[in-house]
């Protein structure tokens, strides 16, 4: 039922790798502003949070906040929300999550500072934590699940708490591949890691494309989106190499490698991965084989012209001439 919900309702520009910028209702023009929060919280502690609310509208607009928890869904870096009426999981963040305001009322052309409050438990595990601030256009039913006012068009903010203590740092590189072979550039790089550890972070690094005489080509930088890796998730990246602006004569041909170089987290731990690819373009291998077939004609030729040559010849049958002396 909740999946349908997203899948129907929410309208957000609010991917786990967002910058700092305004998120916006689609059809309604309401914006907010940051969509995401990234702390550092400590046990017991409690931080005031705000976000600006921008009605760039000629209408009077009233949103209603919600909160909900989040985690990875997918390799791609979306968020999936549940609801806080569900069971507190160890990376849940909204049952600490306090508003003081039930709506919020928009003039047209205003903007509101809408605060809320987080409060740190004081045996919170170490690790991450993550919520969403959510603003609804319609507000949920008495007795009806918070998630249903998904069904409005919903725009939100993410949390992301860090809780110092046992924290647990681990990346692994589950995927660095390409395929071996490609006719011209670009070439596609795929990148999986994932986060085994207790707490989110984002990975940074380079690819450098060598020439089989061991020449650096290229570095091409990694996760520039700055996205998260969530804790028990695999997130892919994707990177292409073109060297497309070369003149023709130096258009790369023949046996390439990618060395992969990632670091993570505070500790910036590294993941390393090498692979070799070939690029030979379609002309090049016509040419190789019109080459082959060219000396293989000639091999055949010159052999069949050899094999005339020693052709044994026909014995010629005796003479009955008489010889006088």
């Amino acid at each position: 039922m909740f999946k349908k919900i997203i899948l129907l309702s929410i309208t957000l520009i609010l991917l786990i790798d967002l910058k700092p910028v305004q998120a916006q209702i689609s059809g309604e023009g309401l914006t907010i502003s940051p969509p995401i929060f990234e702390l550092s919280l400590k046990p017991g502690e409690s931080s005031q949070q705000t976000i600006k609310i921008t009605n760039p509208t000629k209408k009077l607009m009233e949103v209603y906040p919600v909160v909900m928890n989040f985690k990875a869904s997918g390799e791609g870096g979306e968020p999936a929300f549940y609801p806080a009426t569900e069971e507190e999981t160890k990376f849940s963040l909204a049952h600490w999550i306090k508003f003081n305001q039930t709506k919020v009322a928009l003039t047209p052309e205003q903007v509101v500072e809408f605060n809320y409050q987080i409060n740190v438990p004081s045996d919170a595990e170490p690790g991450g934590h993550y919520g969403v601030v959510f603003f609804a256009t319609e507000p949920p039913k008495p007795n009806q699940d918070i998630s249903q006012v998904a069904i409005a068009s919903m725009i939100g903010s993410l949390v992301l708490v860090r809780v110092p203590g046992a924290i647990v740092e681990k990346g692994f590189l589950e995927e660095f591949s390409s395929r071996k072979f490609y006719f011209k550039p670009p070439v596609n790089f795929v990148i999986r890691i994932a986060n085994l550890g207790n707490v989110h972070f984002k990975p940074k690094g380079e690819i450098t494309i060598k020439s089989w005489q061991g020449k650096d080509l290229e570095r091409i930088a990694i996760n520039q989106q700055k996205g998260n890796v969530l804790p028990d998730s695999t997130r892919k990246f994707e990177q292409k190499w073109s060297p497309l602006n070369n003149p023709f004569w130096k258009i790369p041909i023949g046996r390439f490698s990618a060395n992969l170089r990632i670091v993570y987290g505070e500790s910036e731990k590294s993941l390393d991965g090498n692979i070799i690819f070939w690029i030979i373009p379609w002309w090049l291998i016509i040419i190789i084989a019109l080459i082959f077939v060219t000396i293989i004609y000639l091999i055949i030729r010159k052999w069949w012209k050899k094999k005339k040559l020693v052709r044994p010849t026909k014995p010629q049958p005796p003479t009955n001439k008489i010889i006088i002396r």
